[in-house]
């Protein structure tokens, strides 16, 4: 239905359209993008050898304690919460990629640990593709599953 000028616009009409609009969006950081500028973040702090185990928890930590203009970096990662457990399948896809593609790998026999095979300068040129918001806060989420 065209608008005219000086017509009243129907509420709902527009709340559907921004619901749509924002439904419809794809996300600002993909799940890949976030596990790739986290990788880049560690492999630049000289910390390769990531324990699997913990790193969903470590993101939903940091992911409630972080400021709200944060946010938008967590919206394509859904995670699940248990009694004493948190998963993240979307981690996990994120992860399972960038292995595919060579950039971390898993050791053997049990796969609890991740190698990130960046270089220092490979990490900061994955790193500029993201605005410095997103990096100081991977820079920051690096530093919290380090634990330094």
């Amino acid at each position: 239905m065209p608008k005219t000028v000086g017509a009243s616009v129907n509420p709902t009409e527009e709340r559907n359209e921004i619901i749509l609009q924002f439904s419809c969006s794809a996300p600002r950081i993909s799940v890949n993008n976030f596990m790739r500028f986290l990788f880049a973040s560690l492999a630049i702090k000289k910390n390769v050898i990531i324990d699997k185990s913990k790193i969903v928890e470590k993101i939903y930590d940091f992911k409630l304690h972080s400021k709200t203009d944060q946010m938008y970096i967590f919206e394509d990662i859904e995670f699940r919460v248990g009694i004493n457990s948190v998963v993240s399948y979307d981690i996990d896809e994120g992860i399972n990629n960038l292995q595919t593609l060579g950039v971390i790998g898993k050791l053997n026999p049990t796969y609890e640990k991740i190698v990130i095979y960046l270089s220092e300068q490979d990490s900061k040129a994955v790193l500029e593709h993201c605005d410095s918001v997103v990096r100081e806060t991977m820079q920051e989420l690096a530093t919290s599953i380090i634990g330094k």
